[in-house]
């Protein structure tokens, strides 16, 4: 069979514009969940354009939430195929929102997306396009989507490089700041556990619970946790990290959810999330997982410090690992922060 000409990215490009939010909660600052949900929409719609194949969401990368979205603001989010593998679409995704009072579009995010297209037995379909970049502006998209490819995978070797770490001591891997909270909760005591079945309304054409509802409630739970955590009703999400789909989710599958607060600093915590589907049979399969930062704020809008942090032991190397990875993380991030703005000086 005769691979299929390669396409070019303006023949995936597509855009999807929407007044996002509730009439009552107007003005009010909105939870990230609803736009990850329409991002899903978006880059599925984009590797579909260019595939020609069904396809399923695999991973949202590094999602940062850089300005707000209030609720019924008028958001545009356009998306493109930006990379190729053999079955996988790297999707670059832009988000803005229109200012009322200047009404100019300004960016809220923008990140990337990778979709698998698949046949119809659900196996990778290699048989999509290829991408034909032909001039300077497309070569400069590519040449950024491998970067941030590049990027991930040293973000992987980090993790993997601090997994390996083992009879970890609290006093070697706490952060201070977290030694100076007024309260401490055990990272058992941050736990939050829900299930839920979904119903057939939030089926995808694939027959498989949609990806952009399954983030929606990944966010919803993320908050709450930290709401709890912070005796706060004021948090959001402000960057949502490395969201992994494992397994498709069916109408059959009751899903259980599993939050935990890993990591502390002075206005923000990390929240990680765990998804195990329960099947009818018994059998119990991992899911999707990923990490969440929450900003802590005040009825005013500003940051708000938190007072609660993990009471660490040395007895717990399991909660001991996660907030050494949470570090890392955290670490990761800053100094690939410092080196763009040391790029841009």
């Amino acid at each position: 069979m005769a691979k299929k000409s390669p396409k070019r990215m303006a023949q995936s490009r597509t855009y999807l514009a929407e007044i996002v939010g509730e009439e009552n909660l107007q003005g009010q600052r909105m939870q990230a969940g609803a736009i990850l949900d329409l991002m899903d929409v978006v880059a599925g719609r984009a590797a579909a354009l260019h595939s020609g194949s069904r396809v399923v969401t695999l991973s949202f990368d590094r999602v940062d939430l850089v300005h707000p979205i209030i609720h019924l603001d008028l958001v545009r989010l356009e998306g493109q195929v930006v990379d190729v593998g053999r079955s996988s679409m790297m999707v670059g995704v832009t988000v803005t929102r229109q200012d009322p009072f200047t009404r100019d579009f300004m960016p809220v995010q923008r990140s990337f997306v990778t979709m698998v297209a698949i046949d119809e037995e659900r196996r990778p379909n290699r048989d999509i396009p290829g991408l034909a970049l032909k001039t300077q502006a497309e070569r400069a998209l590519n040449g950024e989507a491998l970067a941030h490819k590049a990027l991930a995978r040293q973000w992987v070797d980090m993790q993997q490089r601090a997994r390996q770490r083992t009879n970890l001591a609290v006093e070697e891997v706490e952060d201070p700041l977290n030694r100076e909270k007024r309260e401490q909760l055990t990272p058992e005591e941050t736990l939050v556990r829900v299930r839920r079945v979904f119903m057939p309304r939030h089926l995808n054409v694939l027959g498989t619970i949609f990806g952009g509802d399954i983030l929606l409630w990944m966010d919803r739970v993320a908050t709450y946790a930290a709401r709890l955590f912070t005796r706060n009703r004021h948090v959001v999400t402000l960057a949502m990290n490395r969201i992994f789909f494992k397994q498709p989710i069916y109408a059959s599958d009751l899903v259980e959810m599993t939050a935990r607060v890993v990591y502390v600093r002075r206005y923000t915590l990390e929240v990680e999330i765990d998804v195990t589907l329960l099947r009818v049979g018994g059998e119990e399969v991992p899911s999707h997982s990923g990490y969440f930062t929450v900003l802590n704020y005040d009825e005013s809008g500003f940051k708000r410090p938190i007072v609660t942090g993990l009471r660490l032991a040395a007895d717990d190397q399991d909660s001991l690992l996660r907030y050494h990875l949470a570090r890392e993380r955290h670490h990761f991030w800053q100094r690939q922060q410092a080196g763009v703005a040391a790029g841009r000086g």
